[in-house]
């Protein structure tokens, strides 16, 4: 059985309505054309048929009402719990733990980056306070010795301490632009990501162009300039010899 819908429901009243207007209208036609079989109470029967039918196309609007009212309660009762649902699979106590967790990693992150400036700067002292060391002289053959020293730069210019290992000047970590960085990961690995897929896409394109060029050759000079030459470039086609191919399926005679 076919489920009853406000559209049914309302054409079923504008049809009653038309064949009683129809009705009505022929034996007032008949009349007038002078036909004495059609009698007042046939007249006045379709009459009632037709006010019948007005009274009910109104019960038909209320009834389709109804039935949206319903429908519409039934729609918005499943969008709410589907929505809900979806809510449900990821619940703010997962962000609250991740922020947690995010907050935790940053504080540890900033305290190993002041230990390890503190560890430089506890290493530069020591070797500072070796008597076998030179102060305030740059290192020399730094290539055999793993730590070499610690020296100030000259007199006037430079009185940055500075610490050597392997070879090069192991600097001071900047907290600030180190925990921006971490910050800015996220977003990093997201244009990196973006980048890596227009890359490929690129690729793609190309490897579609050089197969145009193969199958189509007058196809693939409707392509740009900028299209065709990596396309023949990617197998190995050289542009300029390309370009004063006799052969050349040319759309144009001054088109690149």
């Amino acid at each position: 059985m076919t489920a009853e819908t406000p559209e049914a429901i309302l054409a079923a009243a504008d049809s009653e309505i038309e064949q009683a207007d129809a009705e009505l209208a022929q034996l007032e036609q008949q009349v007038i054309d002078g036909d004495t079989d059609v009698t007042p109470d046939q007249i006045e029967t379709a009459r009632k048929h037709r006010w019948w039918a007005g009274l009910q196309r109104k019960q038909a609007e209320k009834k389709a009402a109804a039935l949206r009212d319903a429908e519409a309660t039934q729609a918005r009762t499943v969008a709410q719990l589907e929505a809900r649902r979806i809510l449900d699979s990821v619940p703010q106590s997962d962000v609250d733990q991740a922020e947690q967790a995010a907050a935790e990693a940053m504080h540890k992150l900033r305290e190993t980056v002041r230990a390890r400036n503190d560890a430089r700067a506890r290493a530069i002292r020591v070797l500072r306070a070796c008597p076998a060391i030179e102060p305030g002289q740059r290192p020399q053959g730094l290539a055999w010795a793993p730590i070499t020293g610690a020296y100030e730069g000259n007199d006037q210019v430079d009185k940055t301490r500075r610490l050597w290992v392997d070879g090069q000047v192991l600097p001071a970590l900047d907290e600030a632009q180190l925990m921006d960085r971490v910050r800015k990961a996220p977003a990093t690995a997201d244009h990196q990501a973006q980048q890596a897929a227009k890359k490929e896409a690129a690729a793609r394109q190309i490897e579609q162009d050089a197969a145009l060029y193969r199958t189509d050759p007058r196809a693939f000079e409707e392509l740009s300039a900028a299209r065709r030459k990596p396309a023949l470039d990617s197998i190995g086609v050289d542009w300029d010899q390309y370009l004063t191919d006799p052969g050349r399926p040319r759309i144009a005679a001054n088109r690149l």
